[in-house]
């Protein structure tokens, strides 16, 4: 990293000098003038119309933020009009990290007061580019001038007599303003091309989703099918097997159930109980794609066990008990244990809620309907937790479903159409219940074909969260280079 150049070290061009800020102005004590003392303007004194007024949080690297704008009566402003600005006014933080912060007061705001931890300098229009020394005091060389003259760590600060003494590199007029108008061209194409790594960042997200689209069609795997043509079963026989599986698992599951009870059925009446999902109708499957030979529309429910809510415990974060996950540690179809509560548990309710490599956690409720259904895979290291009861654990029967398979599915638009239909309500909180989340209709080949699909999206994805790890690096080196 190249060393900063201290502002006393700068060689002068011919016809340049060195000046104080002060100097600059006409009147330095009333046109470089910081905000007023905490207690001649307190929080409780904000208000939502009236006269605006600029807090730390507005002033950013040559620009404003007009965002979360508070105000005070005109008559308060009254009392305050010697810490007043105006359109055109120099703004500079001089309080907290970093400091020496300094943009101009927009024309969209007009009129108002500073707090206390600004200050402001009217500077004359005809003498000085007030656009040319913001760029100054944002350059590095007066950056590191503030950097070794902040007072306190805490709160870091300088005062306003050394902002009245920052020494700054001055340029003739007219020179200034050629001067500025290059660093705006430089900055024009500087924006250009943040502008188009976004929009390349934006059609990487838009191709994440055409690849679970072809993922979940088939198309992905389109010369897999042609290589493996001879092992491929009709799509009828593909249903058939699903549905005799998912009776089979249903009966060994009652089995165990009457087992572990110490009970031995004796005849079949108990098979009765079981109930099947409701068929297609032709209706339900308007909208959706033509899927490949081999391929066919089934229910969720159909090759997952029953579906089962998590606990309703109340948990805390003091590290006591069993970590409890819940809708912050489901990322990016991932589990996260980074925010983790804890509750205690007997240990039947440990086997209730206890989770095995290859679940997937799902959303069940939200306030934002685009994350109900959002879903996580249960890896091999998040088996020790259990699970909150705005999640709903499913269960893939993995001799039917690959669990990967099956999270691309909920992740693809078909899925999520379905989801947010079901989801949506009226009263402000999004719900999808098991019932709903086993009637979703979604596309399977054979389980061969669905470790395919996942590895070919796997090597995908990967290749595009490189590409966006490095749009998301030169996007940083841009906005870097807007300040150096």
């Amino acid at each position: 990293m190249s060393e900063v150049v201290k502002i006393d070290d700068i060689e002068l061009p011919e016809g340049w000098q060195m000046a104080e800020l002060a100097e600059l102005a006409i009147n330095p004590k009333d046109d470089i003038v910081d905000g007023p003392f905490g207690s001649n303007l307190k929080a409780s004194e904000y208000t939502e119309t009236g006269v605006p007024i600029i807090r730390l949080q507005n002033i950013k690297r040559n620009y404003f933020l007009d965002k979360n704008i508070k105000c005070v009566t005109p008559v308060k402003a009254e009392q305050l009009s010697r810490h007043s600005f105006k359109p055109g006014d120099l703004l500079i933080t001089k309080l907290g990290a970093p400091l020496g912060v300094a943009c101009i007061a927009p024309h969209s705001i007009g009129e108002g007061i500073i707090v206390a931890d600004l200050v402001r300098a009217r500077l004359p229009e005809d003498q000085v580019d007030t656009k040319y020394i913001t760029y100054l005091i944002n350059s590095p060389a007066v950056i590191q001038e503030f950097k070794e003259n902040t007072k306190g760590t805490t709160r870091p600060r300088v005062n306003l007599k050394f902002m009245r003494s920052l020494r700054l590199p001055i340029a003739p007029y007219e020179q200034q303003k050629r001067i500025v108008a290059k660093i705006e061209e430089l900055f024009s194409h500087i924006d250009a091309g943040i502008e188009a790594l976004k929009k390349a960042k934006q059609l990487l997200k838009q191709y994440r989703q055409s690849v679970l689209k072809a993922a979940v069609t088939g198309e992905l795997t389109k010369e897999w099918r042609e290589a493996n043509k001879d092992k491929l079963e009709p799509a009828s026989q593909l249903l058939e097997r699903i549905l005799k599986e998912r009776r089979k698992k249903w009966e060994e599951q009652q089995l165990e159930q009457l087992k572990a009870k110490g009970k031995t059925p004796k005849d079949d009446k108990w098979k009765e109980k079981y109930k099947e999902l409701p068929p297609l109708l032709g209706e339900e499957l308007e909208g959706l794609p033509d899927l490949p030979e081999g391929w066919a529309y089934t229910r969720l429910g159909n090759v997952i066990d029953e579906p089962k809510y998590g606990t309703s415990k109340k948990c805390t974060y003091d590290n006591n008990g069993i970590g409890v996950l819940r809708i912050p540690n489901v990322v990016n179809g991932l589990i996260d244990p980074e925010d983790l509560k804890y509750a205690l548990f007997e240990d039947n309710e440990i086997v209730t809620y206890r989770l095995i490599a290859g679940d997937i956690l799902t959303i069940r409720s939200n306030g934002s309907v685009n994350l109900v259904g959002k879903c996580a895979l249960v890896g091999d290291g998040d088996t020790d937790y259990l699970y909150a009861g705005y999640l709903i654990r499913l269960r893939p029967n993995n001799v039917l479903a690959s669990s990967s398979y099956l999270i691309n599915c909920l992740n693809s638009i078909y899925l999520r159409k379905q989801i947010e239909s079901k989801a949506k309500s009226t009263s402000g909180v999004n719900n999808i219940n098991s019932g709903e989340l086993q009637s979703l209709i979604i596309p399977i080949g054979s389980i061969d074909e669905q470790n395919e699909v996942v590895r070919l999206v796997v090597e995908k994805i990967e290749s595009l969260d490189r590409l966006v790890g490095e749009i998301d690096i030169q996007l940083i080196k841009s906005e870097k280079s807007k300040h150096s």
